[in-house]
Formats: structure tokens, sequence, C-alpha cells
């Protein structure tokens, strides 16, 4: 089952303290003396303070009252993998499969573009395209395989660098797996 926006909410405030410093309360504080108005602008504000887009997000989301726009996961999953890109479920859901085999604190937080993966940090993105799955990589070493290319700014966050098509499930291989690995161990 995938992380839905609730649970993911309440692990972010759960690990507030321990990943940044301050309470939710502290942030919250912040974010009102800053006297920032405007939902992008706290966000942006709260980014330049230190937060990543996630947390920064959550955060506003609770003090202007706004609900979730996330859906649940797996529907969002769903919707993802309707239509022309219906064909390419088999893969994702091998896919996911296998790349959980590498930890258990790999987790699964679809969105309504992109299904992140994390650990830390956001390690990979899978996005349905035309021509199969595109897997976005957050390696901060260079890549040493042929099947790599510099990643399409639209799989991800700005941390993913490089990019991986994969055209259909003979390609979910070791060698995939491998590359997805060392994405894990850096983030």
């Amino acid at each position: 089952m995938s992380l839905g926006p609730k649970q993911m909410e309440e692990a972010i405030f759960r690990n507030l303290h321990k990943n940044t410093g301050k309470t939710l309360e502290e942030w919250i504080k912040n974010l009102e003396k800053s006297k920032v108005k405007g939902i992008k602008e706290q966000i942006a504000w709260l980014k330049t303070q230190g937060l990543g887009t996630n947390q920064a997000t959550f955060i506003v989301f609770k003090v202007n009252k706004v609900e979730n726009i996330y859906e649940d996961g797996d529907k969002l999953v769903d919707e993802l993998f309707s239509g022309d890109f219906k064909k390419y479920r088999k893969d994702y859901d091998k896919l996911i499969s296998k790349v959980k085999k590498l930890g258990n604190d790999v987790s699964v937080r679809p969105c309504k573009t992109y299904i992140p993966l994390y650990r830390n940090k956001q390690f990979v993105t899978i996005k349905p395209i035309k021509k199969g799955l595109a897997l976005g990589l957050a390696l901060k070493t260079e890549p040493k395989s042929r099947r790599i290319v510099p990643s399409a700014k639209n799989i991800g966050s700005e941390r993913i660098k490089y990019m991986i098509v994969i055209n259909n499930s003979n390609e979910i291989d070791d060698e995939l797996i491998k590359i997805i690995g060392e994405s894990y161990k850096e983030n």
C-alpha cells in the first residue's frame, strides 16, 4: 500500500523537530512572525528557512486550514496508470516489488503527475510516458551505465539529475535494481 497524504503529513510533523531542530509550533510561530501572505509565498519563505517542499507545504496548509491537495495514494497510482498508460501498470508493480526489497525504509508517495520513492530523501521518481516508464534518479555520483541519460525537467524534483526509460518488463533486471540501489544508498 502506498503512503497516503495523511500518513505523509503525520510523518513530516512527527519528524520535524528531529530533522529541522524546530517543532511544528515553532515553525508556525516563525511563519506568523514573518508576516508573509499568500500560500505560494509562505511555502517559498519556509523553503528559504531550510525546509523541504513537502515540509513547507504541510505547515502552510495547516496554518491556512487548507485541505490536502493530494488524494488517496493508491487512487493516484490508479489514475496515473489509466488510459494509454494502463499497459505499464504491471511493469510498475514489478518494479515497486523489487525496489521495496532494497530496505524496509522505502516509501512510495504518489503525486498527481509522478510517483516519488523515498528513503531519507527522494531517491527515485517514476512517471509513465508514451514509451514506458521514465525513472528519475537522485544520483550524486556520475553514473556508469549506458542506460542512464540526463534527466528531463518534468520527472520530479530538482534533485533528479539522471533518468532511465524502461520500455518493457524485461528491462527491470538486476542491472536496473543495482542502479536504483546506488541512488537508494546515496539518499
